[in-house]
């Protein structure tokens, strides 16, 4: 009798993993009107380079993603999100809203002054249960 509890909790042991593995969530990051460059995918965080020229305002996008099994990759809603960054190198300023929607969680900044180093913006989220950070390593050119 021990043998088929054993092979029934092992069936549904292996089926598990395999739903687990098979479906993903995470989130595209973007800039409006500007181009990210991936950086080297080496890192446990995945990471962007971003040139701007100074003061010129920026808006970053984080747009949750699901990826069921079997199925393309579609748009979701994140259970949580926030973009974080230096507030002496940066200030935020309002965007307009109705650009964007639940998907996306979105920040608009502004150099305060020219960055001669690489400095971190940095989107922590959540989505599905499923913990993800990326980084945008962004350069001010005067």
């Amino acid at each position: 009798m021990w043998y088929f509890q054993f092979f029934v909790l092992s069936i549904l042991l292996i089926a598990t993993c395999q739903v687990v593995q098979s479906s993903s969530a995470g989130f595209t990051i973007s800039v409006v009107g500007q181009n990210l460059i991936e950086a080297d995918g080496n890192g446990e965080i995945p990471t962007y380079n971003l040139l701007l020229q100074a003061n010129q305002p920026v808006t970053f996008v984080a747009q949750g993603i699901v990826m069921p099994r079997g199925k393309d990759a579609q748009a979701s809603k994140p259970d949580s999100g926030t973009w974080l960054f230096n507030n002496k190198a940066f200030q935020v300023l309002p965007y307009d809203q109705s650009q964007f929607n639940e998907t996306q969680i979105v920040v608009t900044l502004k150099p305060l002054e020219s960055i001669n180093r690489a400095t971190r913006v940095r989107f922590v989220g959540n989505i599905l249960g499923y913990d993800r950070k990326y980084d945008v390593m962004v350069r001010v050119n005067n």
